[in-house]
């Protein structure tokens, strides 16, 4: 029996993922699937981890509202044996590689059926990497760097030199005499620009593209 937790702040979300998933069990038959609980918060999808030992866990990355994605991180690090399917908004998700990057085995759309959940799980569960076909190009795209020009500010610069040089916030208000707040205020304009989901995602685009050298 293929167990599987759903983890979203989204009841709507989880209740529909629930349905698609029972669904697409009834059209095809075979191995019996159950969804082992519905998580609602991240701390809570640890609990469910350990309560229930579910083989995959449908994480939606709307969880994630800092520049990291620090959740994801912790359940990798609590569940090393379960296989995490992140959910973005949609396959050009800038976040897609910081997932994989987390420790997430796939990634899918949203908009992904019921039919393609359960095969991302049943891949997922054989530890074989899952991609929607529109991700997969997304992702591609964001490795190569491409996508429109990107300048960042004189003060941007500054701050994400230092986060290359391994800086917290607090120590780059330090140096900069600026607020903490204010070099959160940065680094938030500059991974928006960049299209990054992380603090290291945003640095090494940043080099990529020529816009900092370290």
């Amino acid at each position: 029996m293929l167990r599987i937790l759903i983890a979203s702040p989204h009841p709507a979300l989880r209740a529909g993922l629930h349905v698609l998933l029972e669904d697409a069990q009834r059209a095809r038959g075979g191995e019996p699937v159950m969804v082992v609980g519905e998580a609602d918060s991240v701390e809570a999808t640890a609990q469910w981890t350990r309560a229930t030992q579910p083989q995959v866990v449908i994480y939606d990355l709307a969880f994630e509202q800092d520049d990291g994605l620090d959740g994801l991180w912790r359940l990798r690090q609590q569940a090393p044996d379960v296989a995490v399917l992140a959910l973005c908004e949609s396959s050009a998700d800038g976040r897609v590689l910081a997932a994989l990057q987390g420790g997430a085995r796939g990634c899918l759309p949203k908009t992904a059926t019921g039919a393609e959940l359960l095969e991302a799980a049943d891949s997922a569960v054989l530890g074989e990497p899952v991609l929607h076909p529109g991700t997969t190009a997304a992702l591609f795209q964001q490795l190569r760097g491409d996508g429109p020009a990107v300048t960042l500010s004189p003060r941007e610069s500054e701050v994400l030199r230092q986060v290359a040089g391994g800086q917290t916030n607090k120590a780059i208000a330090l140096l900069l005499g600026i607020s903490e707040h204010t070099v959160k205020f940065h680094l938030g304009s500059a991974m928006t620009k960049l299209g990054a989901a992380s603090r290291a995602e945003a640095v090494a685009l940043a080099i990529r593209r020529g816009l900092i050298s370290v």
